[in-house]
C-alpha cells in the first residue's frame, strides 16, 4: 500500500499535460528554511530530589541550483543539524550535571524535475544523494567524551511550489510520500535504514521553504 501511494504521487508528474516551460534553462535557484524545537523542564519533586532538563534542536538548510535544461535543475543542499541538551540533578545536596552537544553536517547534490500545473503552481520530484559528518560531545560532571562518524544516503521526495512574485516562491516537500535509504558509521557501529515518509506526526509531513528563481538575463 505504501509503495502504491508513493509511486502514484510520483506518477502525477508524468500525467500532467505539457504546458509552456516556466523555469527556463539558465535560471538560478536559491532556497532557505530553518526549523527548531526545544523544551525547558524544571521539576521539583518531594525533597530532597530536584532536576532540570533542557534541550534545543536547530535545523537550518540552504539550497542553490542551476537549470541545465528547461524545468530540470541540478543543485546542492547544505543542511546542518545542531542539538544541545543539559540535565542537572540534585539529590540530598549532591549536584550532578550531564551535557550533550551534537552536530551533523549534510551535503546533498540533487536533481529536481518540474511539471507545470498552471502559471502559479508547479509539481516537482526531488532526488538527492547525501554525505554526512557527525560529531558529538557528552559531558558528565567534569568528564567529556567526543565521538565522530559519517553517513551516506539516497532520498526521493515529491513537492509543490507556488509563485508569489515572478522571482519569489513558496514550496513544500510532501514528506508523507518520500523514500529514504541511509547508512551511518558512528562509534564503531554500522547501521542501514530504509524509511518511507509515512509517520504518525502530521507536522513532519510538510516542510515550507522560501525560494527564489532568478531568470537568466538576456
Amino acid at each position: 500500500m505504501r509503495k502504491l501511494i508513493l509511486f502514484s504521487s510520483l506518477g502525477i508528474l508524468c500525467l500532467v499535460g505539457e504546458v509552456q516551460a516556466q523555469l527556463a534553462k539558465g535560471t538560478r535557484y536559491w532556497g532557505a528554511t530553518i526549523t527548531s524545537n526545544g523544551q525547558i523542564n524544571d521539576e521539583d519533586y518531594e525533597s530532597p530530589y530536584k532536576s532540570t532538563n533542557n534541550f534545543v534542536n536547530i535545523y537550518p538548510s540552504l539550497r542553490t541550483g542551476w537549470f541545465f535544461k528547461d524545468n530540470t535543475m541540478f543543485g546542492l543542499d547544505l543542511s546542518p543539524s545542531i542539538s544541545f541538551s543539559r540535565s542537572k540533578y540534585n539529590l540530598s545536596g549532591d549536584d550532578s550535571e550531564y551535557k550533550y552537544n551534537g552536530l551533523t553536517v549534510n551535503l546533498t547534490p540533487y536533481i529536481r524535475k518540474y511539471k507545470s500545473l498552471s502559471p502559479k503552481w508547479l509539481l516537482y520530484v526531488h532526488s538527492g544523494a547525501t554525505l554526512s559528518y557527525v560529531r558529538t560531545k557528552n559531558t558528565n560532571t567534569n568528564e567529556s567524551d567526543f565521538k565522530n562518524g559519517y553517513g551516506a544516503g539516497l532520498n526521493i521526495v515529491p513537492g509543490v511550489a507556488y509563485r508569489l512574485t515572478p522571482r519569489f516562491w513558496l514550496e513544500s516537500d510532501v514528506s508523507v510520500f518520500n523514500l529514504n535509504l541511509s547508512y551511518v558509521n558512528f562509534n564503531n557501529t554500522n547501521s542501514v535504514n530504509f524509511r518511507t515518509g509515512l509517520t504518525s506526526q502530521i507536522q513532519q509531513y510538510f516542510t515550507l521553504r522560501a525560494a527564489w528563481y532568478i531568470q537568466k538575463s538576456n
